[in-house]
């Protein structure tokens, strides 16, 4: 691991939080498997099921790959990769993970949406999205 640095502040790109500020704004909810994109309250995402995503997850992406970004540069630059869902272990030996990272917890397996770990969990982050 290099040395450490300060970590830079979350580069939020302007163009995808308006984007999403529209769809949010809107009364479009998201388009379904059989091709049908029904109606949603405005102000709000819509709810869809947890594998399959929706407006809300969609948004939290956003935050996530801001927040490896970052995380990977205050780690003097190691790549930033996308984890295996699955898999207990880092996909590389020095990378920050940001995507479904599975971690061994306490208790019982937690999935995170952004992770440090060269030799176990250093940083795990995971951003909470509307459910509602």
């Amino acid at each position: 691991m290099a040395e450490l640095k300060p970590m830079p502040e979350l580069d939020l790109p302007p163009r995808e939080l308006a984007q999403r500020g529209q769809v949010w704004s809107g009364t479009a909810g998201s388009q379904r498997s059989d091709g049908q994109q029904p109606a949603k309250h405005p102000r709000r995402f819509d709810k869809a099921p947890r594998q399959a995503g929706g407006q809300g997850m969609e948004f939290g992406h956003v935050f996530d790959a801001a927040f490896g970004d970052a995380l990977a540069e205050m780690l003097g630059g190691v790549p930033v990769v996308r984890p295996n869902a699955n898999a207990l272990t880092a996909s590389a030996a020095d990378c920050v993970e940001v995507g479904t990272a599975r971690v061994i917890g306490g208790i019982r397996p937690q999935n995170y949406d952004a992770a440090y770990r060269p030799d176990g969990p250093r940083v795990v982050f995971d951003s909470r999205r509307p459910e509602h």
